[in-house]
């Protein structure tokens, strides 16, 4: 249902306006708007106080990536040293194995961070102080190993490169050059032996290669060593390239130690990230209170806000701003024409859940729509199973998704696609019982199992081909049926009748004509169905012409509306394509059908002990295992998807405007926490 909203508009003087936040966070009454321009106000600018929370916000988001992945980088090192004797000490801090994953606390408890803020952010820059020597450390071993590499290419060198320096009369240069020079390289050698001598070294990645000149002559041999792609070496240390390579890999190992000892350090941190947590939802708040003030207009002394509510907490809205304080002025009024209202839904345990499929398409619009909710959920909830449509595969998802809901505790609004999954196992149960399917397994003929069943899919796919466009096709018709509902509650009866009610009364009539012909062939009953039939299109082309202007306005609009007679084509299309229920429910069956049969044929091949398969059973119990949890799972993936594209095209797009904005109580969003304050809005 979607719930009545009414806009407040207050008046208030500029003391109260804390005091007011604090109260509306707490009811989560209320979602504060922008207020009209009035005369002789100005919009307040909080955007330095904006800017620094968002700041800070996102030092947090940095601080949590990082412990997110020095928290992976402890678990691969204690796991790759647990034999060695450096091994890394390294326990998680206990938590359950499946346990909610957002963190619960109250109202006291959430405004409580702020008393610990200057604690938590230093804290924070002593992480933020680990990521910076962390990466400096990076940056000195990705350079180190540079040198590593231009060391390596000198390794078959004895000497050190401070041996490689001019003297008075000659000039000496250490370089390489590519091993594809090496016969110039020969050729330059010979044209300078007069002046010059070169050593030409054991070739690795490259070729290296020492030159000693004449100096009058070495500007002239290094030309020619710059045309084979000559590069100088520019180390003068007193060290073999050796010596280099085996001191650069101990500052590495110096390096690596002391990042090590960074990683211990910071994984004691972990224990602070739900506190963490929960001050970057202070910050959050802080950024939706600033974000608020902004939208008001305030004069030096008062500012007025708006803000929409559900109509039915009017008297506590009043109640809440009266214990406030008696200075404030406000009203309350229904929304005007020209006003975006956001939209709340408020739905049942059954179909709550099924909210976050239409939200996941589009919010309702408050004005223009019906809850879709409840009709969409009974569809989902029936497509869902016959998708899957094993009795054994239902039975344990139902009982999974249940459980983990148990388990996870989620906030309110939260872990809802448990409970649509857990739903969904009830109607694949249903279903599979009536297929009689159970893990693809063949039931034993006139057993209790087989007693209840209705039709094996896999053995009559026409019936159960027929069976999915059917249900389509009621689906479809129950769109037009809302949307000629909600067309009659706008005061658009005309289009109601002319545009849905003529279609479904033509579906009357083709199916009192298919019943004529196939099931009581009764003459009586054809003409019925004809005649039905012409009087629903008549209508539908005929209602066509209603707005038009004079009797050639509607005449033409009349002959115009014969176009609409191709709609049918459309809706035909749209019933076509409920046959994914026919193509998902068989593909899961012969899927479950052949993980057996290679199960049955191990048995069969392998050797038997006693008459029994011994052998062939422990093989087949692992592959019958992980075959039919692989079903399952890519069956309830493909279920979930298939049936909210058969949602969002089908069927939404028979009656659904959607566009609308969800009704977000002021104070309530956030990422990591839910604080338990007095619940109004579900």
């Amino acid at each position: 249902m979607i719930v009545e909203m009414k806009k407040l508009v207050l008046v208030g003087h500029r003391s109260d306006k804390h005091k007011l936040f604090k109260a509306l966070h707490k009811s989560r009454l209320t979602e504060v708007v922008s207020t009209e321009d009035l005369p002789y106000t100005e919009r307040l600018n909080n955007s330095a106080n904006i800017e620094s929370y968002n700041g800070k916000m996102a030092r947090l988001d940095d601080v949590f990536a990082f412990m997110r992945e020095a928290k992976r980088a402890a678990k691969r090192m204690e796991k790759n040293t647990r034999k060695t004797e450096e091994h890394f000490d390294y326990t998680p801090p206990k938590k359950p194995l499946v346990g909610p994953s957002t963190i619960r606390l109250d109202y006291d408890e959430f405004m409580g961070v702020a008393s610990r803020e200057y604690d938590l952010l230093a804290q924070v820059e002593e992480i933020e102080a680990f990521v910076a020597r962390g990466n400096e450390l990076d940056a000195m071993k990705t350079k180190l190993a540079a040198s590593i590499d231009r060391f390596s290419l000198y390794s078959g060198i004895k000497e050190p490169f401070s041996a490689f320096a001019d003297t008075v009369t000659t000039s000496v240069a250490l370089g390489y050059v590519p091993p594809v020079r090496r016969a110039e390289l020969d050729k330059i050698a010979q044209d300078f032996d007069d002046c010059a001598y070169f050593e030409i070294y054991e070739p690795t990645k490259f070729l290296p290669v020492a030159a000693v000149v004449e100096k009058d002559r070495a500007d002239e041999v290094f030309a020619a060593l710059q045309e084979l792609d000559f590069s100088k070496c520019t180390c003068t240390d007193s060290v073999t390239p050796l010596q280099a390579i085996a001191a650069a890999e101990e500052e590495i190992k110096a390096l690596d130690a002391e990042k090590t000892r960074i990683l211990h350090d910071a994984v004691q941190k972990e224990n602070l990230i739900d506190e963490l947590k929960v001050l970057y939802d202070y910050y959050m708040y802080q950024v939706q209170k600033f974000t608020a003030v902004d939208n008001f207009a305030a004069t030096e002394r008062c500012f007025v806000m708006e803000a929409w509510f559900p109509a039915e907490q009017e008297e506590r809205i009043a109640a809440v701003l009266d214990e406030i304080s008696t200075a404030f002025v406000y009203e309350f009024r229904s929304p005007a024409e020209n006003e975006i209202v956001p939209t709340l839904i408020r739905s049942n345990k059954i179909v709550a859940p099924y909210e976050d499929v239409t939200n996941m398409y589009s919010i309702p619009n408050y004005r223009e729509d019906i809850d879709p909710n409840p009709v969409m959920a009974f569809f989902y909830f029936l497509f869902f199973g016959i998708m899957i449509a094993d009795a054994g595969y239902g039975l344990l998802l139902a009982i999974a998704g249940f459980v983990l809901y148990k388990l996870k505790k989620p906030v309110p609004g939260k872990g809802r696609l448990l409970l649509i999954i857990a739903m969904g196992g009830i109607s694949t149960t249903v279903w599979g019982i009536l297929f009689g399917g159970w893990f693809g397994l063949t039931l034993t003929e006139g057993g209790f199992l087989d007693t209840v069943k209705w039709f094996s899919p896999l053995d009559e796919p026409l019936i159960m081909l027929i069976l999915c466009l059917g249900l389509g096709f009621f689906q479809i018709v129950c769109g037009m049926f809302i949307s000629a509902i909600n067309k009659i509650r706008l005061h658009r009866v005309g289009d109601a009748i002319c545009e849905d009610f003529s279609w479904i009364v033509a579906f009357i009539g083709i199916g009192l004509l298919v019943l004529s012909l196939l099931v009581v062939k009764h003459d009586a009953m054809k003409y019925t169905g004809i005649a039905v039939i012409v009087l629903g299109l008549g209508t539908l082309v005929i209602g066509n012409g209603r707005k038009g202007k004079g009797v050639k306005g509607k005449i033409k609009g009349a002959l115009s509306g014969v176009g609409k007679l191709y709609d049918g084509v459309n809706i035909l299309s749209d019933m076509l394509s409920y046959s994914r229920l026919f193509g998902l429910s068989l593909s899961g069956g012969v899927v479950a059908l052949v993980i057996n049969r290679i199960c049955l044929t191990l048995m069969d091949m392998l050797p038997s002990f006693g008459g029994i398969p011994v052998l062939g059973i422990i093989i087949s119990i692992p592959i019958f295992a992980i075959g039919h949890l692989f079903n399952i799972g890519i069956s309830t993936l493909g279920a979930y998807v298939h049936n909210c594209r058969l949602q969002y095209i089908e069927f939404f797009g028979k009656f659904y405007t959607g566009a609308g904005h969800m009704f977000i109580p002021f104070g309530s969003k956030s990422k990591y926490t839910y604080v338990d304050m007095q619940e109004v809005t579900k």
